[in-house]
Parts: C-alpha cells; sequence; structure tokens
C-alpha cells in the first residue's frame, strides 16, 4: 500500500525535504465526433497536458530567486519533477515530468501561527514512467 510518508519528490535533481503534498495528472484530450445518423457521440483522444501542484514547507527564497528575473524577461526556465513511491519490499514505482512550466509564483503568503507553505502549480507536456511495481 502506498503511502505520503514513503514518497521522494526530487525538483532539477534535488529532493524536497519539506514536501507537504504533490500531485500531478495527465489530462486526456479528446475531440466530439458527431456523426450522421448516430445519435451518441463518438470521441477521438488528441493527446493530453500535464497539469498538477508541489506543495511544501517554505524554508528560503530558491523559487524566488530562480524565477524573478525569468518572469519580466519572457525567459521561463523548465523544471524537471521526479516522483519515487517506495514500497516496503524494497520496489519502487516512479516517473520523470520534463519541460514542466510554472503557472503562478506566490510573492507574498503569510497566515498567523501557521507555518507558510509554498505551491508550485505547473503545466508539462512530457512524463516518462522510470519503475513500475
Amino acid at each position: 500500500m502506498f503511502k505520503g510518508n514513503d514518497q521522494k519528490i526530487y525538483l532539477d535533481g534535488e529532493v524536497l525535504a519539506t514536501l507537504s503534498k504533490v500531485e500531478a495528472k495527465a489530462k486526456l484530450d479528446y475531440e466530439q465526433i458527431d456523426l450522421c445518423g448516430q445519435y451518441n457521440a463518438e470521441f477521438e483522444y488528441t493527446g493530453y497536458v500535464i497539469e498538477g501542484t508541489v506543495t511544501f514547507k517554505k524554508t528560503n527564497s530558491n523559487t524566488l530567486r530562480k524565477y524573478k528575473d525569468a518572469v519580466t524577461s519572457g525567459r521561463i526556465p523548465d523544471l524537471v519533477i521526479t516522483g519515487v513511491n517506495l514500497d516496503i519490499d524494497g520496489k519502487n514505482e516512479s516517473v520523470t515530468i520534463t519541460d514542466a512550466k510554472l503557472t503562478e509564483l506566490s510573492l507574498l503568503n503569510a497566515e498567523a501561527k501557521k507555518v507558510t507553505e509554498e505551491e508550485l502549480p505547473f503545466n508539462a507536456g512530457k512524463f516518462k514512467v522510470n519503475s513500475l511495481i
């Protein structure tokens, strides 16, 4: 059984030690095909886009440092996100998402008596399954 405690997420090759949540989905796109003589619709697969969010406890300004000039210059760097689910038998499930682009950049985020979390919502176009259980 998979548990969040057994997952490691690497952002550009560095483990996110303060990770609290991650979600990434491949959204499948279809075109609806309506045909004469049929009352039902058919669907043709046309591709996918990856959407997700990485959430972690904020301990430094790394994200803002990396993106402060990129946002105003138009040169947004790609991210590589790798997730590894560790299994109790020593096997793992691993996926790498490449060419990910941030869709939001948090400039200010604070709440009284709460540890600040940073969210990195992203879109991407490619993924690779590294290992399966």
